[in-house]
């Protein structure tokens, strides 16, 4: 198959990493480079130019979900300084619509591609990069723990067919959105001792 015309390597590349999330959604990290292929409509040479190996492949794929869910959330950012900013746009991004479904696949995926060198870092990366960017927001740190927990776990019971029903998902988001409001919380340290 030759280049189609008017589509660049970023745009080929949009396609392959598209392709290759369906394929590995569908079949793990044991999918081919041949299954990318196929999904993507090119030829294994074409995804083998734009991505030396199948584990560059994933690297990249585990990349780019990483950071797709990072401008989602970022993209939802509301104005001023309120605290919990950023903990309302994770709420949103994860909890609006049918959003859950995305989260599990992302969290599927991951899990999926954690076995090839290099991802499981790269998902440490990302979880360091939430844990910073939250504690700058404001909120006390078991407010934010619930919050990306909670979402994380309905995403991880969405990406194994377990979705909470809508209300459960609705009463969810409310209940983390009451976490973001600015109340004021007890201190935990009569937890620690």
């Amino acid at each position: 198959m030759g280049r189609t015309a008017g589509r660049g390597p970023e745009d080929t590349k949009r396609l392959i990493l598209d392709a290759a999330k369906g394929v590995v959604v569908e079949q793990g990290a044991r999918a081919t480079l041949d299954d990318v292929a196929v999904a993507a409509g090119l030829t294994r040479g074409a995804v083998i130019y734009h991505y030396s190996s199948k584990n560059a492949l994933w690297q990249a794929l585990a990349h780019d979900v990483t950071d797709q869910f990072h401008r989602d959330v970022q993209s939802r950012l509301e104005g001023g300084d309120r605290p919990g900013r950023l903990a309302r746009s994770f709420i949103r991004a994860s909890l609006e619509g049918d959003n859950i479904d995305a989260v599990g696949e992302r969290l599927f995926l991951l899990s999926a591609l954690a076995v090839v060198p290099g991802v499981a870092e790269l998902v440490a990366e990302d979880g360091a990069r939430w844990r910073a960017e939250m504690a700058e927001d404001g909120l006390p740190v078991g407010a934010r723990t619930v919050i990306v927990n909670a979402v994380d776990g309905a995403g991880l019971m969405t990406g194994w067919g377990l979705k909470p029903e809508r209300e459960e998902l609705v009463a969810l988001r409310a209940e983390l959105e009451k976490l973001t409001a600015g109340e004021p919380f007890p201190s935990p340290a009569h937890l620690s001792a």
